[in-house]
């Protein structure tokens, strides 16, 4: 008889399955580069996250030092550097008017334990800062001043309240470069027309200030204080920390009311800004205007103290006037800490910033980013004050 039970062979030759090692071996060997697999992928995110960060930082700072090139770099053009002492304001102002101020009193500085020797000043200006256009008038008539309708004013009436709002002041030009300052206290679209606070003189019977004739063809624009100055991020939904105070820092321009002071409006320039200095200035401290002596000022403390007082500061006796040219510096943190940096804190007042320590924060040390620009007054210099 045949045996038809017969061992199946494989088709390909002999086969046996893994044994219990080895596919433990198969499964540690696959853990180890599944677990490697996953540390270079977490170290390439951490990177791609770093460089972002650093993308962030370095845009946001070199925004915020461009609006600060673009105000300070008009300074003087279209205004005065400083009513008090320009003979070509005249009547002067109640209000001293100084195309810059500088200050150390009203800008934030969020963890002085932590980060030592921080101290950013606060930089208010003066002039044309956010309508440059200028117009001119048809008659001047006690506190009202009549625009010449030659196409150029506003079309519409919320336009026109926009730019003649009664946070601003209005400038009267006249063709002999005489100047006079008032604030605006209301308008009237429809007849082109707005009224000052104060009376605007007319020369004649003694009186060597304001206006000729009926008051025609002189220019007009308007002026308005501005800051910038480092906050603290008051947002709704903004980070704070644990004791409940905000966490983050943010650098501002700030338009002001006619008293230098009360914010009308506030513009968000810099993300977690955590310091706004200047530094090497350079003033003409000769008060006649044939020659020239420049003094330079190396640090914010030779121009500015607390409480107000200095060259610059805003205090009497500021001479604003004189500043030729000066550098601004941003610094910037980052969003997100990171864990292998080690806290460097500043050895003095005007030391490189390198990193920043946040209180009760312990994720790591936050890197920074310090943009700094060159920054000449060509008008202040004409004018020569």
């Amino acid at each position: 008889m045949f045996n038809n039970r017969q061992n199946p062979r494989p088709f390909f030759g002999f086969s046996r399955g893994f044994n219990l090692i080895e596919l433990l071996m198969a499964l540690a060997l696959a853990t180890i580069v599944f677990m490697a697999s996953v540390q270079m992928f977490v170290k390439q995110s951490e990177v791609m996250s770093q460089q972002n960060d650093l993308i962030d930082m370095n845009r946001e700072a070199r925004f915020a030092l461009e609006h600060l090139r673009q105000d300070l770099t008009s300074l003087g053009s279209n205004s005065t550097p400083n009513s008090g002492v320009d003979p070509l304001v005249c009547p002067k102002p109640a209000l001293d008017l100084r195309a810059l101020q500088l200050s150390v009193d009203d800008s934030y500085s969020m963890d002085v334990a932590l980060d030592p020797f921080v101290q950013p000043v606060s930089i208010k200006l003066f002039g044309s800062m956010d309508v440059k256009t200028r117009w001119h008038t048809t008659a001047i008539e006690g506190t009202t001043v009549r625009f010449l309708d030659d196409g150029t004013l506003p079309t519409t009436e919320a336009a026109w309240n926009v730019i003649f709002s009664p946070d601003r002041y209005v400038r009267l030009g006249g063709a002999d470069g005489t100047m006079m300052y008032f604030p605006i206290a209301s308008t009237n679209f429809g007849a082109k027309t707005l009224n000052v606070v104060g009376t605007i003189p007319r020369q004649g019977n003694g009186q060597v200030c304001g206006y000729l004739g009926m008051g025609a063809n002189y220019t007009v624009d308007v002026q308005n204080f501005v800051r910038y100055r480092i906050v603290t991020d008051n947002r709704p939904g903004a980070p704070r920390r644990p004791d409940g105070q905000p966490e983050n820092t943010l650098l501002v321009r700030e338009r002001l009311d006619l008293n230098g002071v009360t914010i009308v409006a506030q513009t968000i320039l810099a993300e977690n800004a955590v310091d706004l200095g200047v530094f090497d200035m350079l003033l003409d401290i000769d008060p006649t205007p044939q020659t020239l002596k420049i003094k330079y000022m190396p640090t914010a403390a030779d121009v500015v103290l607390a409480g107000g007082g200095g060259v610059l500061g805003y205090q009497g006796g500021a001479t604003p006037e004189a500043l030729r040219s000066m550098t601004v510096k941003v610094t910037v943190r980052s969003s997100w800490p990171d864990k292998n940096l080690v806290h460097r804190p500043r050895s003095q007042l005007f030391a490189p910033l390198e990193t920043w320590k946040v209180a009760d924060d312990q994720r790591g040390i936050y890197p920074t980013i310090t943009l700094a620009g060159r920054i000449a007054m060509p008008t202040m210099m004409s004018r020569n004050l």
